[in-house]
This record gives structure tokens, C-alpha cells and sequence, in this order.
């Protein structure tokens, strides 16, 4: 969620002061106002999606981001109303309430430095689309109603986020950039549309028209994973190829923890041939869990949840993919999934 330019300029003046940062990046600090513990990806990770999100949309960060952790009873205070999380247009600060991380507020943020306003459904939508994978939904609301009124649903936001998958793939980033840096973030309907029809040299109708089309996938496969898919891939041997991650805390890819104290981490690997793979967790009377996603879109995505002990055969498609860890705080660090082609 972002903020109004007027609302937040208010809020400055009365909130708390912004905490004192506990770690200082070259781009990024982070600071908190609770005692829940930081993993030491959540400022490192944070950090570099932003550096790498400003540099793939054709500019350099030139500020330094504010995140701060912030208590759930503090979030009207911060962000002027009930939300997970907020980010200031006026100042480049970014709030979050239910965990560690929010790579949703930080997009805000380096969009809003890189002068990229936009109307709120697009504004929402490269948030949505440059998000971390904590939370994926499926349902949506019907284009038209998003586009003529207001974000504030989580199926809202699944709408805005695909519609802009949609038209980054139907065009490219860099027209996306331009339509939102000749657009701002009050635009109505008729407002936007004439502008739209210039930019990407198509009337929003047909776009939207051509948007029934794009497959209807869950937000985590429409996604980029931006850091995920840039990971170097994990070697084979032979026909066999085993994922292991440690997944500590005080690790410099290790996101989290969350409000249910989840941490994550990530590692990558490629299927250079089309066909049937097994994929195998392996079992423990302990709690984890896998998540296997392509580095694609809704047009060709896989995403497979697992828990200890799964073991299913899929047909994978060559190309990019990678498997996300995840634990509870106490639960064991080491884990890992083996892959074999069949």
C-alpha cells in the first residue's frame, strides 16, 4: 500500500520520530520500533531488490530507503489507516507491521524515487508484481471495476498485479515506466486512458479486451522473482540433482522472521530437457516447507507447495526455475529436496 503525497506530508509532522537504524546498507536502513528478532537477510535482500528493481527500470537509487519493523498497534500512527504495511510518497520510508521483510512497500518506494507515480491500480500493480512470495492468493476482481476505482482488497491487488504482468509482457518495462512517470497517481479513468492509447500506442480497451486471455494464475507465479530467478543454478550429477539450504537466521539470504516466525531462503536450478521429473522432501517429524516455482509467468508457471516426506513426478518444461525453504523459528536449519529426471 502506498500513500497519498498530501496525507503523508501531514503525518510527518505528527508521528513518533523514525527509530535509529540497527543496520546500515549503502542503499538501505532499517530500523524498529518491537523487540521481535531480524533475520540478516531482511536487510540484505531488501537492499539489493531495490538496487537491482531501479537499475532493470533505468535508473540508480538516489537516496537512501527507510524500512522500519514497526508494532501492529503503531500502523494508524505510521500509515494514517489499517494496513499490513505502508510506504510514504513524500519521503523514502516504507512500514511494516507482520514482519521483517515486505519487498511489496520497497517497490513503492524505488518506484517512487525513479518518479514513477501512476494511478493507484498501475501503482499497486508493479508492487504487486515485484513482491516477495510470503503471500499468494488466486481470485480476483473483474479488471474493469479495478481500473475505475479503488485498490484496497487483497483480490483488488491480484487483479492490478496481472494486469501489469500482462502489459510488461505484452510491451516492456520500459513502456510501463514511461506510461507511469506521464501519469499520477489521482488519475481517473478518462484521465489515464488518453495517455495510455499514447504511451503504448494501443486504446486501454483492447488491452483489456486481450487481458481475458492471460491465464489466471496465483499472484506468486505471476510475480518476478527478481533476486530468485538471478541466482546462480545448482549443478547436476547426471540424472539427479540435490537442493540443500541453511536456513539460519543470521545468514545473508535468509528473509524473515514473519508475525508466525517463518524465515526463507532460496536456491535455484535449471531442466535443460522437457519431461518427467520426481521431486522428493525428505520426511522428519519436524515442520518445513518447500515451494518449487518457474522463473516464467502465468503463460507457462509451475508452483509446487511440499512438506516432509512428499515425493510426486511432474512434467517440467526446460527453463530457469527455484525452490523456496522455510522454517519456523526452532525448527531444524538444514534442509533440502533432491530432483531426479525419470
Amino acid at each position: 500500500m502506498s500513500r497519498p503525497s498530501l496525507l503523508g506530508a501531514v503525518l510527518v509532522a505528527c508521528q513518533p520520530a523514525i527509530p535509529e537504524p540497527i543496520w546500515e546498507g549503502e542503499y538501505l536502513h532499517y530500523g524498529t520500533t518491537t523487540d521481535a528478532p531480524v533475520c540478516r537477510g531482511s536487510f540484505v535482500l531488501q537492499e539489493r531488490h531495490a538496487v537491482e528493481l531501479a537499475r532493470m527500470m533505468g535508473f540508480e537509487l538516489p537516496d537512501i530507503i527507510r524500512f522500519t519493523r514497526i508494532k501492529s498497534r503503531q500502523i494508524r500512527k505510521y500509515c494514517g489507516r489499517r494496513a499490513r504495511g505502508c510506504a510514504w510518497d513524500e519521503e523514502p520510508y516504507a512500514f511494516m507491521a507482520e514482519s521483517s521483510y515486505n519487498f511489496h512497500e520497497i517497490t513503492h518506494v524505488v518506484a517512487n524515487l525513479g518518479g514513477l507515480s501512476g494511478p493507484t491500480a498501475f501503482n499497486e500493480g508493479l508492487a504487486e508484481v515485484f513482491q516477495d512470495s510470503s503471500a499468494s492468493i488466486n481470485a480476483g476482481t473483474p479488471l474493469a471495476q479495478v481500473l475505475h476505482g479503488d485498490v484496497d482488497d487483497v483480490m483488488d491487488y491480484h487483479t492490478a498485479g496481472r494486469f501489469v504482468r500482462f502489459l510488461i509482457e505484452r510491451h516492456d518495462l520500459a513502456l510501463f515506466v514511461e506510461f507511469m512517470r506521464s501519469t499520477w497517481r489521482t488519475a481517473e479513468f478518462d484521465e489515464f486512458a488518453p495517455i495510455f492509447a499514447e504511451v503504448f500506442g494501443e486504446p486501454i480497451e483492447a488491452a483489456m479486451a486481450d487481458f481475458a486471455d492471460y491465464p489466471n494464475c496465483s499472484s506468486g507465479s505471476n510475480r518476478m522473482a527478481l533476486l530468485e530467478c538471478n541466482l546462480p543454478p545448482q549443478p547436476w550429477d547426471g540424472a539427479t540433482l540435490t537442493l540443500g539450504a541453511d536456513v539460519s537466521c543470521e545468514r545473508d539470504d535468509v528473509l524473515g522472521p514473519d508475525k508466525i516466525g517463518l524465515m526463507r531462503t532460496s536456491r535455484a536450478f535449471e531442466i535443460a530437457e522437457a519431461g518427467s521429473y520426481r521431486l522428493s522432501a525428505p520426511a522428519s517429524t519436524e515442520w518445513f516447507f518447500l515451494r518449487v516455482a518457474k522463473c516464467g509467468s502465468c503463460w507457462d508457471s509451475f508452483e509446487l507447495p511440499m512438506v516432509p516426506g512428499m515425493s510426486e513426478a511432474h512434467e517440467l518444461t526446460p527453463g530457469r526455475y527455484y525452490v523456496e525453504f522455510g522454517r519456523r523459528v526452532d525448527e531444524p536449519t538444514e534442509l533440502s529436496l533432491q530432483i531426479e529426471q525419470l
